[in-house]
């Protein structure tokens, strides 16, 4: 069960409770439904990015699919919403207001140095993955281009392997907050990385930064002849970015 559903199935619980409150069959408290069990969206995308790590068996092995940086961000998901949603049921006290503290102030930075960044891809676009996937360049090759790609409590996966790359420099502009970005490269691509992370990591051909606050450039195949090259500029805020061939 996608995401989509998982919302559009608890909107629609929403409105009957509300058709059937304003005729006085039942009296549900809304506002003290969804102020207690809104950690459930966060458990169970949680549960989702971590389910795609397995997507079934072959030969008695287990097929791995999602990727790291979605493992990572499924168990950070899961995480908080055991806290949260125990909090609120009264089950435990746990302080978490040092993660509002610093949640917001960190989407600030993070939005703020998309903003001066992307002066630098001209005529760009910002392609967001909200609480869903996205793949790119799997069933039909794609045309690469600066742009940006946001993952926000979602997952996106490009891969390059086919893509139509223009000559000179490609710039790809990568933001994962509580989610997981995976791109796929051809092994012949010169690419340099510029990683970012704050409670999330950042994994370039297999060389990994992470931590609480981490920042590491990686560079593959690139020499003083390179022309045609692509620039990954990542930041991953509680989720995880992976380049991989």
């Amino acid at each position: 069960m996608s995401m989509h559903f998982f919302l559009g199935f608890f909107v629609i619980l929403v409105g009957f409770i509300m058709f059937l409150n304003n005729f006085g069959l039942t009296d549900v408290s809304l506002g003290y439904m969804i102020s207690t069990y809104w950690p459930v969206v966060l458990m169970y995308w949680g549960v989702i990015l971590l389910g795609k790590q397995f997507v079934g068996s072959q030969h008695g092995e287990v097929k791995h699919h999602g990727s790291k940086g979605e493992a990572v961000s499924g168990i950070i998901l899961l995480v908080l919403g055991i806290l949260f949603i125990g909090n609120n049921m009264g089950l435990f006290q746990v302080d978490l207001s040092f993660f509002w503290q610093v949640f917001w102030p960190i989407i600030l930075i993070i939005f703020g140095i998309n903003l001066v960044r992307k002066r630098s891809i001209k005529g760009s676009k910002s392609n967001i993955a909200f609480m869903g996937g996205t793949e790119l360049g799997k069933k039909s090759p794609l045309d690469l281009k600066s742009e940006s790609y946001w993952a926000v409590m979602g997952g996106i996966d490009l891969d390059l392997r086919n893509a139509n790359i223009p000559e000179g420099k490609t710039i790809l502009d990568l933001t994962a907050v509580m989610g997981g970005i995976e791109i796929i490269i051809p092994e012949d691509l010169p690419v340099v990385c510029e990683g970012m992370a704050v409670l999330g990591g950042v994994e370039f051909m297999g060389e990994g930064t992470g931590g609480i606050v981490a920042g590491k450039n990686m560079s593959y195949r690139m020499t003083n002849e390179t022309k045609t090259f692509l620039v990954i500029q990542a930041r991953a805020f509680m989720g995880g970015i992976e380049v991989k061939k």
